[in-house]
């Protein structure tokens, strides 16, 4: 039987409650046994296993120091969600000091650490295996990856756009059709399409593709999006939350 351990980050625990979903389903009960996972059992210590999923961006010393201990004890290492794997909606900070962030959340004087300043994706501290991308995750998608993992293989990863889901759907394009600001052309596919298909733009939760995005291509869009109406700070904003990399590379 393999073993998992699920370490939460900084995040809301969207992608955890997924992966709880994920193993309620009998054939994936009797293939793994959790060996670690605070928000569902007590745990105290982390010891080795095959599997260690990670939630949530890397905010402090302390954390970025844990999970290269989980690092160690693992085989594979999954990054889960959107903020583990860009840094996620916390990535909105990075233009205010660490400083001035902490006062305006923290009533107390007794303030989280700050590792360099700012949240940063799981993979700039350690090793990534495999990612899910999500906010939340799809909990299908992790059913497929803990399947296929026991098989000794990984799911076929394919490195579209919220386009494509779009076109395969039959759902017209809001961007063109409705002039409604859309993040669909550099955002990785994963999600059905949801909100295109309920007539409102995709505003990239499942990150920026990051293999073939380009700062001319994200200028490009951000052009013909400003004449649609959205603003430039707008637009800055999402790309903080869900593609904190490119976003940096950005300026």
């Amino acid at each position: 039987m393999l073993r998992i351990l699920v370490v939460k980050l900084t995040s809301c625990s969207g992608c955890i409650n997924e992966l709880i979903y994920a193993l309620t389903h009998s054939d994936i009960r009797d293939k793994y046994r959790v060996a670690y996972f605070p928000e569902i059992e007590d745990s105290d210590e982390v010891t080795s296993a095959d599997v260690a999923f990670v939630e949530g961006s890397i905010t402090t010393s302390q954390q970025e120091d844990f999970l290269k201990a989980v690092r160690s004890r693992v085989e594979f290492l999954v990054a889960l969600g959107t903020c583990a794997i860009s840094g996620g909606v916390q990535s909105l900070v990075v233009k205010e000091s660490a400083e001035s962030a902490e006062r305006a959340i923290y009533s107390e004087t007794q303030v989280p650490a700050s590792a360099a300043g700012r949240p940063r994706p799981i993979e700039s501290a350690v090793r990534v295996d495999f990612a899910i991308p999500g906010c939340p995750v799809s909990g299908e998608a992790v059913v497929s990856f803990l399947r296929k993992y026991s098989l000794g293989g990984l799911p076929l990863v394919l490195y579209e756009s919220v386009c494509s889901e779009c076109k395969r759907q039959g759902v017209a394009c809001v961007l063109v059709a409705k002039r409604v600001p859309c993040l669909g052309p550099i955002t990785l596919r994963g999600c059905g399409a949801l909100c295109p298909v309920r007539g409102r733009g995709c505003y990239g939760c499942y990150g920026l593709k990051f293999f073939d995005v380009t700062q001319k291509s994200v200028r490009a869009l951000a052009r013909r999006l400003r004449e649609l109406g959205l603003r430039e700070e707008d637009f800055e904003t999402l790309l903080l939350a869900y593609g904190y990399r490119v976003c940096s590379e950005l300026k």
